[in-house]
């Protein structure tokens, strides 16, 4: 779940490889479900998963949501959003990397990675 305040656009992007086709998996956006791109045939990288734009400005929650069996992965890369323009950059934080210590990283993560059901990741970041 990310948390973003101040801001009108967001973008979800990942990785998906010849078996991501029958992972179930959702985004919700404030809530709400949203269409989300169905996965291809080849493995790529940096994917756009969904993209909402314009996004009223103010607050917003996302939440990814996926499951998966079998031999399958599902890859979460980065999330990309429009601060308001309201809102100065001047000496803020632009990037999180997943070192970051301000990323929560529940139980079963190891490197970055999880492969336990029901692994949870926080990040809040309010792009101030």
């Amino acid at each position: 779940m990310c948390t973003v305040a101040l801001g009108s656009g967001l973008r979800v992007m990942g990785t998906y490889t010849q078996n991501s086709g029958a992972i179930d998996w959702a985004c919700l956006l404030d809530g709400v479900n949203i269409d989300k791109s169905t996965f291809g045939e080849e493995t790529k990288n940096h994917v756009m998963f969904f993209e909402r734009s314009p996004l009223l400005d103010g607050h917003h929650t996302v939440v990814v949501t996926a499951a998966v069996g079998g031999n399958q992965t599902f890859w979460f890369d980065k999330i990309q959003y429009l601060p308001s323009a309201s809102v100065s950059l001047e000496n803020k934080s632009i990037m999180f990397q997943s070192s970051d210590p301000t990323i929560l990283y529940g139980s079963g993560w190891s490197d970055h990675q999880t492969q336990r059901t029901g692994s949870v990741l926080v990040c809040h970041f309010y792009g101030m």
